[in-house]
């Protein structure tokens, strides 16, 4: 399959690796169930199956969001991320509704545990191997700038969490014999997993809905101002979307009016090379150019030895997030 993303064999490998973990991670916590028959561990042993069937979403997403754009999608198809992540969440969320369910009729019908030091050990083993997954996953992740990777390895750092608390609760069981203390640390794990469900639901529908990414618009913002040229006199207006491993970006650019048709094409091709210099994915422009033919933009002007200019350059207006996603040229 033709791809444009050039992250592509790198999320594809280390998903994979995942994959392979998080199925052996399962089978060692229904082991750890068979033996001390707890339902916490149960419970726990059932998100691990849950990791499975999203890792192989995410596996999937990742192979279909970095196809080329068509005539069917002329934006890509990098918002199946955002999908996979919603898809994730939404399978959490119904396995928490589960465990809820099986912990309030194992409260009312407590069973005793058995080999519990075995079980503690196991899910000590466990735990420390999801925490590792998880700083690997967020870690490549951030690098790749893959909400995916991210939301997964998210997921097993509240996994690693998750076997603490079910830790902490066999050595409360292990010390007292109380038969409530299995079902309600089941009920406790089953809410933690309904609210990080519900935390990537939530992003996955934002994302769809295109909201406002300000820790990417900054980072766009940076590198307008480190590659600011004297002849873009004025960007304002500027709105991003993410398609997968695609940021596009309209804005409103302001050149000199007396530009030919080829410099403004110039000006626009540069602009966009120079901020694809700055990001580990593509970043494509979709721009309006105005011409400066008003009394503040030459007040606001740096270029030098212009043969119109009209008022002497006064001021250099700062470009940060609020005036340059506002709708309206820069003034004095």
């Amino acid at each position: 399959m033709p791809v444009k993303d050039k992250n592509f064999r790198t999320k594809v490998n280390a998903i994979s690796v995942v994959l392979a973990l998080s199925v052996l991670i399962m089978l060692i916590k229904f082991v750890a169930y068979y033996v001390t028959k707890s339902n916490a561990l149960l419970s726990d042993a059932l998100e691990s199956f849950i990791n499975i069937a999203t890792s192989s979403f995410t596996l999937y997403s990742i192979y279909y969001s970095a196809k080329l754009k068509d005539h069917d999608h002329p934006y890509g198809h990098g918002k199946i991320e955002y999908l996979a992540v919603g898809f994730e969440g939404a399978l959490i969320l119904g396995t928490g509704v589960y465990i809820l369910y099986e912990a309030f009729n194992h409260f009312i019908h407590p069973e005793p545990l058995q080999n519990v030091d075995l079980g503690i050990m196991i899910t000590a083993s466990t735990g420390l191997f999801m925490y590792f997954i998880g700083s690997f996953l967020k870690k490549k992740g951030r690098e790749l700038d893959s909400i995916t990777l991210v939301a997964d390895g998210e997921h097993f750092h509240l996994d690693t969490i998750t076997s603490i608390a079910l830790i902490v609760g066999l050595v409360l069981y292990h010390l007292t014999k109380l038969p409530w203390i299995d079902p309600l640390l089941a009920a406790l794990l089953a809410v933690h997993i309904m609210m990080s469900g519900y935390k990537l639901t939530k992003e996955s529908i934002d994302r769809l809905l295109d909201k406002a990414d300000f820790d990417t618009i900054q980072n766009v913002v940076n590198s307008l101002n480190k590659n600011r040229k004297a002849t873009w006199i004025d960007i304002h207006n500027l709105r991003m979307q993410r398609f997968g491993n695609i940021i596009h970006i309209d804005c409103h650019l302001t050149l000199p009016f007396y530009y030919a048709l080829d410099q403004v094409h110039n000006e626009i091709k540069n602009l966009e090379a120079d901020i694809n210099k700055d990001f580990n994915q593509e970043v494509e422009f979709f721009v309006h150019t105005d011409p400066c033919n008003e009394e503040f933009p030459c007040k606001l002007c740096n270029v030098e030895e212009c043969a119109f200019r009209k008022f002497e350059h006064l001021q250099t207006v700062d470009w940060d997030i609020k005036n340059l996603m506002a709708n309206k040229k820069h003034q004095l």
